[in-house]
């Protein structure tokens, strides 16, 4: 499955102008702000929601933010929405707030047919360097200059594909396929499942932190799966259920969890919404070689609820038999 896939990751860098803070998510404002300036520079209606609109299918914003099952679509069909095709890796953490001259980075995974729309991404951040990022804009703080993007190669080596001096480089935007991935992916029998960011996992319609590893292969079974039918344009080839049944086998040596409650604004339920996640590691023993794939693939899309904000950052570290547990 892992395969078909395939995507574009990069790297923004913000030079801090005044201080920039971000009050407790610095995903959601980053995707707020950014998603904002992106509606007002490409919607030609002005119509207040996408619902109904004659050009959501056809349209960048529609298509990234408010996506929706094409016309047709055998899957998710009864669904008002879809995964996006994008994921937000954001400032996490102790440092929320930058002071005048530090840099600020964050990273954008766009997926399939996401990329082509890459350059609407520079542009909107481009315009938002009119009204400022985070708290105090009004305030004259929030200022910054978009200096730098970089994007990775499969190999994993960067390479700079716009800067303010010499603009955008379309030409040379590198993808990251399904076989750069699954070259990486080595036999084990052992390994370390790092949760970075809050990472919301649903089981059986509940969030959970009781997490054991054949809920990680389902999330991530399901979450590629659709991003590989609506985003690459592939009908995902794999028995869900004998995968499934294989990642009941592996079992859980430890378990280091704990839960990070945290809070973000909704603008369109006008509210204060807690998408809180668990953080930390577990360590996993047993036949691991089919799901390396699925995993590593997960440290680019990420995995459960909340991934446009950043949640559910993964890390897979195959560890040798006989380490210390």
């Amino acid at each position: 499955m892992v395969q078909h896939l395939f995507l574009a990751r990069y790297r923004f860098a913000l030079q801090c102008l005044s201080p920039i803070e971000f009050r407790q998510f610095a995903g959601s404002t980053l995707r707020g702000a950014f998603g904002s300036v992106f509606r007002r520079l490409v919607c030609i209606t002005r119509a207040p929601t996408c619902d109904g609109c004659l050009f959501r299918q056809q349209c960048a914003y529609g298509y990234v933010f408010e996506t929706a099952p094409p016309p047709g679509a055998e899957r998710l069909r009864r669904y008002e929405s879809i995964p996006r095709p994008y994921v937000l890796d954001t400032p996490s953490g102790e440092q929320l707030t930058f002071a005048e001259g530090e840099l600020l980075s964050f990273g954008l995974t766009l997926v399939g047919r996401a990329n082509d729309y890459f350059p609407y991404f520079v542009y909107a951040f481009q315009k938002l360097e009119e009204s400022g990022l985070g708290a105090g804009r009004h305030e004259g703080k929030g200022q910054f200059r978009l200096t730098e993007v970089t994007a990775e190669r499969g190999d994993g080596s960067l390479t700079r594909v716009y800067s303010a001096q010499e603009g955008l480089d379309t030409l040379r935007l590198p993808v990251v396929r399904g076989g750069d991935i699954l070259a990486r992916a080595k036999p084990a029998t052992r390994i370390r499942v790092r949760f970075l960011t809050p990472t919301r996992l649903r089981f059986e319609g509940k969030l959970t932190d009781e997490i054991e590893f054949h809920h990680l292969v389902r999330a991530l079974l399901h979450r590629l799966s659709s991003l590989l039918y609506f985003h690459c344009g592939v009908e995902p080839e794999a028995d869900f259920t004998a995968l499934t049944a294989q990642a009941e086998a592996v079992r859980s040596l430890t378990r280091d969890l704990r839960w990070e409650e945290q809070s973000r604004y909704s603008r369109r339920q006008r509210s204060l919404l807690k998408v809180g996640g668990f953080t930390g590691e577990m360590l996993f023993e047993g036949d691991l070689e089919p799901f390396m794939p699925l995993l590593l693939a997960g440290e680019y899309v990420h995995i459960g609820k909340g991934t446009v904000m950043g949640l559910g950052k993964i890390q897979t570290v195959v560890e040798e038999v006989g380490e210390n547990v």
